[in-house]
């Protein structure tokens, strides 16, 4: 890690800097895990489906639970379901490694563990926003954009590692490390202290929460259009992207150039995450979305037989432009959405972003038979530029500020309010 970053995260308040940590953490384990266990399940002599079917089954009760652990979330002090999620998760992960090392657990038994996975990660996500809001109300985008950049630098470094471990001893042992990652997460949780916490009086009215999460949701143009937009990003540019990109590279390039050329586009979204850093754009979304036009080539890059140093540019670009794109909305759902609600839009945020991105990868194989890769990566570049313009072209959208507007005064009673400038942006 580089001294001005390493400085910057030390420069945090205590509890943000847990959860800094923590965050980059949680990143290291989430990259090395499905480098474990692709390789110890080919070592076990599971077959490509099967690890494909494992690696997919945690996505559902993710898509299917997650409003229900923004209620959670939203309802308690969400710090403790966060602990207990990753205490969990700790324990999976552990059996799992354990049973790798034993030898060849039934495939039932490991997809038991990644179902149950994906369920206590619906009781954590949705926390994040919240807490960060709380432990940085007026520095969002400087922690947003430090989580980001400190993400990227281990996503550089995690996979090296687990390259190391798998070559020196047994691939189940990285995901005994991941288990320790978890561990590690749970405890610097524990740690964290947040005020203003209102102590829980009964229990909470699951349904009527989600209705009134939802509402919260729908109410604000700028949020519901964007979420929109990036579910057919999901079927339309990510899905398919992220299925050739490794299918096209690795075939052209050989895996140990893919592995170097996914290093780029981390180091680009190591940089696009100190740019955010730097800047205070006052409009955040106008940024961020003319700031993701720099990942629009990239696809077409993938699909051209060009050399891989131009390919490279165009990874760390890429990344640069991605990693920008989440600050600017992360930030702007946490500053401008109500606290109290918080964590169930973030819930709806995370459901709509993903929840047509596996039908995209599914789809691609289907759509590279009826045309071409390249066409199909020349049709998710030119979707993201659409899709992109089409927001830009929003008021709610391009004119959001960076911080909420302060609130409208109460009428005195029996006075009408003025309701002129009362619109949410």
């Amino acid at each position: 890690m580089d001294r001005p970053l390493m400085r910057r995260v030390l420069a945090l308040n205590a509890g943000l800097r847990r959860f800094v940590v923590a965050r980059a953490l949680s990143r290291a384990g989430d990259a090395v895990f499905p480098i474990g266990l692709a390789a110890a399940m080919v070592e076990q002599s599971f077959g490509v489906a099967d690890v494909g079917f494992v690696m997919g089954a945690s996505l559902a009760p993710v898509v299917l639970l997650m409003p229900i652990g923004g209620v959670v979330l939203d309802h308690f002090n969400a710090r403790i379901p966060m602990v207990a999620a990753d205490t969990v998760r700790t324990v999976l992960q552990g059996l799992l490694a354990f049973s790798l090392l034993a030898g060849r657990p039934p495939l039932w038994f490991i997809l038991m563990l990644s179902l149950v996975s994906g369920a206590t990660q619906a009781f954590y996500q949705p926390g994040v926003a919240g807490i960060l809001r709380q432990l940085a109300p007026e520095r969002l985008r400087e922690a947003n954009a430090t989580i980001r950049t400190l993400e990227s630098v281990v996503s550089l470094t995690a996979p090296a590692l687990a390259g190391v471990v798998i070559a020196m001893s047994d691939a189940a042992l990285v995901i005994a490390l991941d288990a320790c990652t978890f561990a590690a997460s749970a405890w610097l949780l524990a740690g964290i202290r947040l005020g203003g916490v209102a102590p829980v009086t009964a229990p909470p009215k699951v349904w009527r929460e989600l209705r009134e999460g939802w509402q919260e949701f729908t109410a604000r143009p700028w949020l519901w259009s964007v979420v929109s937009v990036f579910s057919l990003f999901g079927l339309v540019v990510f899905g398919p992207f992220d299925v050739l990109k490794a299918v096209l590279l690795i075939d052209r390039f050989g895996a140990s150039s893919y592995a170097w050329l996914m290093s780029a586009f981390s180091l680009g979204a190591a940089l696009g995450g100190l740019i955010a850093l730097w800047t205070t754009p006052g409009r955040p979304l106008r940024a961020g979305l003319l700031a993701l036009l720099g990942f629009a080539p990239l696809p077409v890059v993938i699909s051209l037989d060009l050399p891989v140093l131009l390919v490279a540019v165009a990874m760390v670009t890429g990344g640069a432009a991605n990693a920008y794109w989440a600050v600017a909305w992360a930030t702007s759902v946490q500053s401008h959405a109500p606290p109290h609600a918080l964590s169930r839009i973030h819930a709806y945020d995370v459901i709509g972003s993903i929840g047509l991105m596996p039908a995209g990868r599914a789809l691609t194989g289907v759509a590279t038979a009826w045309t071409s890769a390249a066409a199909v990566l020349f049709t998710s570049s030119a979707a993201l530029l659409v899709g992109c313009a089409a927001l830009l072209l929003m008021p709610a959208v391009r004119r959001l500020p960076a911080t909420r507007p302060p609130q409208e005064p109460k009428a005195p009673a029996g006075q009408a309010p003025d309701t002129r400038h009362a619109r949410d942006h």
